[in-house]
């Protein structure tokens, strides 16, 4: 561990985002690396305010949508950038099943619990340090979860580890540990516009997805347990299509989730042929976004339920569709869907994933 003061370091700078309404104090951290990339980061939530990314002409832009202070965060309901947790996406009834024993978890989401309750991961403040190395710098996010916060079992050790490289990459590590068989799944929650955060929607983003099936929801939002091949549907960018071209279609999936928002199940990555879960292409800026993650799922959310009503940074006024979610997660897999197993956590298998995101531009700029 480098033994510099952390506001002294030039791979690492630290400064006060706010105090939070209990009193606390939240941390900014910004990471940066020789080619300009910075990637803002504060310990409220483990959650990514900012993400300053060169274009094909070298002008920088935050591609990522966010607040400027740690009050908005705090009363954010969008999950801006946030760490999601113990359980990200929605638990019917806010009951699971863990050891024969059903537990009741706290409710937020009508008569679900979404993405972890009242006070998720996204809403705690995590303990920080850092590590730098001659190629990259990397901030560790802590937090331990009490037994029976937000009803779930059992006391979970998190950390989370971001690490900005510098070939521009992105990593996300994710460890949770727990003294008593419970569930977790986690994922990152950055709303990305590789145009700029505040320079209108995603729907001219090129999308590909390493993926051959997706699951169709129901009328609450919950999967159906249908496994069902993209192919000929608009569910389809195994081969790069505009956003747009079909977020506005009448699809029954589409009416249903207001826009994208449908998990998909990645196809095993292959050197041989994609090497990736997932790439986005703004071809106006040149900025292209390659996400590759051990997780086997992936939710496409295209900012549905963002309606205007919160102001972000530089005082923008998000509106739908401003931005793109890809969050992955280990929930669902082609043999377990509406069903918890992949998702337990056990006293003497500790987790484990990984996801990256990789900037570059794309060699030509295309009409």
């Amino acid at each position: 561990m480098n033994s510099k003061p952390l506001t002294e370091h030039k791979k690492i700078h630290q400064k006060s985002f706010g105090h939070l309404s209990n009193g606390e104090n939240a941390q900014l951290f910004i990471l940066k690396n020789s080619h300009g990339t910075e990637v803002s980061i504060t310990n409220f939530g483990a959650i990514i305010t900012g993400l300053s990314i060169a274009d094909a002409n070298g002008n920088f832009d935050d591609i990522v949508l966010g607040y400027e202070n740690v009050t908005d965060y705090e009363n954010d309901t969008y999950y801006l950038g946030a760490i999601i947790g113990r359980y990200a996406g929605r638990i019917k009834n806010g009951e699971i099943i863990v050891n024969n024993h059903k537990y009741q978890l706290t409710l937020n989401a009508g008569n679900s619990q979404l993405h972890g309750g009242n006070k998720g991961l996204n809403k705690q403040l995590w303990r920080a340090h850092y590590n730098t190395n001659d190629t990259s710098v990397t901030l560790v996010l802590a937090y331990t979860s009490p037994d029976g916060e937000e009803g779930f079992p059992g006391t979970v050790d998190f950390k989370v580890h971001y690490t900005l490289t510098e070939e521009n990459e992105l990593i996300v590590e994710y460890f949770a540990s727990a003294d008593q068989t419970t569930i977790i799944n986690l994922t990152q929650h950055s709303y990305f516009n590789l145009a700029g955060h505040d320079n209108g929607n995603i729907e001219d983003h090129y999308l590909t997805m390493n993926a051959q099936y997706y699951l169709p929801m129901n009328n609450e939002a919950y999967p159906t347990g249908e496994i069902k091949a993209v192919q000929g549907g608009i569910h389809d960018f195994r081969q790069s299509k505009r956003i747009g071209k079909d977020i506005s279609s009448k699809d029954p999936q589409i009416i249903i989730g207001k826009g994208y928002d449908n998990y998909w199940l990645l196809n095993e990555l292959d050197s041989s042929q994609q090497s990736y879960s997932a790439q986005v292409e703004e071809r106006k800026s040149g900025r292209r976004m390659t996400v590759v993650t051990d997780q086997p799922s992936l939710i496409l959310y295209t900012a549905n339920y963002i309606d205007g009503s919160h102001i972000g940074k530089n005082n923008t006024c998000y509106q739908q569709r401003a931005a793109l979610c890809l969050e992955p997660v280990r929930a669902v897999t082609k043999n377990y869907i509406n069903d918890f197993t992949p998702t337990m956590l056990y006293p003497d298998k500790p987790f484990y994933g990984k996801t990256v995101y990789r900037f570059d531009t794309i060699a030509k700029k295309l009409d």
